[in-house]
Protein backbone atom coordinates (compact mmCIF):
# COMPACT_ATOMS: atom_id res chain seq x y z
CA UNK A 1 0.00 0.00 0.00
CA UNK A 2 1.38 3.58 -0.84
CA UNK A 3 0.35 6.82 0.67
CA UNK A 4 0.41 10.22 0.43
CA UNK A 5 3.27 11.57 -1.04
CA UNK A 6 5.84 12.88 1.61
CA UNK A 7 5.42 16.45 -0.30
CA UNK A 8 2.14 17.21 1.23
CA UNK A 9 3.42 17.42 4.39
CA UNK A 10 3.38 20.85 4.92
CA UNK A 11 -0.33 20.88 4.10
CA UNK A 12 -0.38 18.28 7.43
CA UNK A 13 1.49 20.55 9.24
CA UNK A 14 -0.05 23.66 8.32
CA UNK A 15 -3.10 21.75 9.73
CA UNK A 16 -1.66 20.38 13.22
CA UNK A 17 -0.06 23.91 13.88
CA UNK A 18 -3.76 25.53 13.54
CA UNK A 19 -4.88 23.39 15.69
CA UNK A 20 -2.39 23.59 18.27
CA UNK A 21 -2.50 27.07 17.94
CA UNK A 22 -6.50 27.18 18.57
CA UNK A 23 -5.98 24.80 21.89
CA UNK A 24 -2.63 27.65 23.06
CA UNK A 25 -5.32 30.25 22.78
CA UNK A 26 -8.57 28.78 24.08
CA UNK A 27 -6.04 28.03 27.07
CA UNK A 28 -4.40 31.78 27.18
CA UNK A 29 -8.68 32.79 26.56
CA UNK A 30 -9.12 31.43 29.59
CA UNK A 31 -6.09 32.63 31.42
CA UNK A 32 -6.75 36.44 30.60
CA UNK A 33 -10.59 35.95 31.68
CA UNK A 34 -12.17 37.34 28.74
CA UNK A 35 -15.74 35.40 30.09
CA UNK A 36 -15.97 35.01 26.39
CA UNK A 37 -15.91 31.52 24.35
CA UNK A 38 -13.24 31.04 21.55
CA UNK A 39 -15.88 31.51 18.75
CA UNK A 40 -17.15 34.97 21.00
CA UNK A 41 -13.85 36.37 21.14
CA UNK A 42 -12.77 35.76 17.59
CA UNK A 43 -15.88 37.17 16.15
CA UNK A 44 -15.26 40.45 18.42
CA UNK A 45 -11.79 40.50 17.53
CA UNK A 46 -13.23 40.03 13.72
CA UNK A 47 -15.72 42.50 14.07
CA UNK A 48 -12.73 45.33 15.60
CA UNK A 49 -10.41 44.18 12.36
CA UNK A 50 -14.05 45.17 9.86
CA UNK A 51 -15.95 47.42 11.41
CA UNK A 52 -19.30 48.11 10.29
CA UNK A 53 -19.84 44.88 8.37
CA UNK A 54 -22.97 43.65 7.55
CA UNK A 55 -23.23 39.82 9.46
CA UNK A 56 -23.72 37.85 6.35
CA UNK A 57 -20.12 39.85 5.19
CA UNK A 58 -18.51 38.78 8.66
CA UNK A 59 -19.46 35.01 8.15
CA UNK A 60 -17.82 35.09 5.22
CA UNK A 61 -14.66 36.83 6.89
CA UNK A 62 -14.24 34.25 9.06
CA UNK A 63 -15.44 31.26 7.03
CA UNK A 64 -18.58 30.09 9.69
CA UNK A 65 -21.40 29.61 8.68
CA UNK A 66 -24.30 32.59 9.35
CA UNK A 67 -26.36 30.69 11.81
CA UNK A 68 -22.88 29.94 13.68
CA UNK A 69 -21.93 34.09 13.44
CA UNK A 70 -25.49 34.78 14.42
CA UNK A 71 -25.18 32.56 17.92
CA UNK A 72 -21.57 34.73 18.61
CA UNK A 73 -23.40 37.62 17.51
CA UNK A 74 -26.29 36.99 20.06
CA UNK A 75 -23.93 36.52 23.08
CA UNK A 76 -21.80 39.39 22.53
CA UNK A 77 -24.71 41.53 22.08
CA UNK A 78 -26.19 40.90 25.17
CA UNK A 79 -22.96 41.26 26.82
CA UNK A 80 -22.96 44.87 25.48
CA UNK A 81 -20.18 44.42 23.62
CA UNK A 82 -21.49 44.94 20.09
CA UNK A 83 -24.90 46.03 18.40
CA UNK A 84 -26.68 45.59 15.35
CA UNK A 85 -27.78 48.26 13.40
CA UNK A 86 -30.11 48.52 10.70
CA UNK A 87 -27.95 49.01 6.95
CA UNK A 88 -29.22 51.79 5.28
CA UNK A 89 -28.57 50.73 1.86
CA UNK A 90 -30.73 47.14 2.82
CA UNK A 91 -33.07 47.44 5.85
CA UNK A 92 -32.72 43.63 5.79
CA UNK A 93 -29.20 43.23 6.06
CA UNK A 94 -27.65 44.37 9.94
CA UNK A 95 -23.77 46.13 10.39
CA UNK A 96 -22.07 45.44 13.16
CA UNK A 97 -20.50 48.12 15.67
CA UNK A 98 -18.50 47.46 18.78
CA UNK A 99 -19.61 48.94 21.73
CA UNK A 100 -17.17 51.09 24.13
CA UNK A 101 -17.13 48.13 26.44
CA UNK A 102 -15.67 45.50 23.98
CA UNK A 103 -12.04 47.93 24.66
CA UNK A 104 -11.18 46.50 27.96
CA UNK A 105 -12.06 42.69 26.27
CA UNK A 106 -10.07 43.46 23.36
CA UNK A 107 -7.05 44.37 25.13
CA UNK A 108 -7.24 41.08 26.85
CA UNK A 109 -8.17 38.83 23.54
CA UNK A 110 -5.10 41.16 21.75
CA UNK A 111 -2.93 39.68 25.10
CA UNK A 112 -3.68 36.00 24.80
CA UNK A 113 -2.68 36.67 20.90
CA UNK A 114 0.40 37.79 21.82
CA UNK A 115 1.44 34.95 24.15
CA UNK A 116 -0.05 32.52 21.68
CA UNK A 117 2.38 34.25 18.83
CA UNK A 118 5.65 34.75 21.07
CA UNK A 119 5.41 31.23 22.76
CA UNK A 120 5.02 29.86 18.92
CA UNK A 121 7.93 31.91 17.17
CA UNK A 122 10.12 32.21 20.24
CA UNK A 123 12.94 29.66 18.69
CA UNK A 124 12.60 31.28 15.36
CA UNK A 125 14.98 34.57 14.47
CA UNK A 126 13.27 37.80 13.90
CA UNK A 127 14.02 37.56 9.92
CA UNK A 128 12.33 34.30 9.74
CA UNK A 129 9.49 35.20 11.37
CA UNK A 130 9.01 37.87 8.35
CA UNK A 131 10.13 35.36 5.85
CA UNK A 132 7.53 32.56 7.62
CA UNK A 133 4.44 35.49 7.56
CA UNK A 134 5.11 35.92 3.94
CA UNK A 135 4.95 32.60 3.39
CA UNK A 136 2.10 32.30 4.62
CA UNK A 137 0.16 35.09 3.86
CA UNK A 138 1.23 34.03 0.43
CA UNK A 139 -0.33 30.24 0.77
CA UNK A 140 -3.53 32.05 2.20
CA UNK A 141 -3.62 34.53 -0.95
CA UNK A 142 -3.55 31.36 -2.92
CA UNK A 143 -6.46 29.73 -1.38
CA UNK A 144 -8.21 32.63 -1.38
CA UNK A 145 -8.44 33.21 -5.26
CA UNK A 146 -9.25 29.04 -5.24
CA UNK A 147 -12.49 30.03 -3.26
CA UNK A 148 -12.70 33.35 -5.30
CA UNK A 149 -12.90 31.42 -8.68
CA UNK A 150 -15.19 28.59 -7.44
CA UNK A 151 -17.57 31.14 -6.33
CA UNK A 152 -17.86 32.64 -9.92
CA UNK A 153 -18.83 29.46 -11.39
Amino acid sequence: MSGPSISVGVTMLVVDLARLLRRRFETELTRVDTGLTVGEARTLFYVWRNPGQRQAVLADLMYVEPMTLVGYLDALQKAGLIRRLPDPKDKRAKLIELMPAADPVLDRIGAALQAVRTQALENIPDDDQQVLERLLQTMKDSLLQEVARDRRK
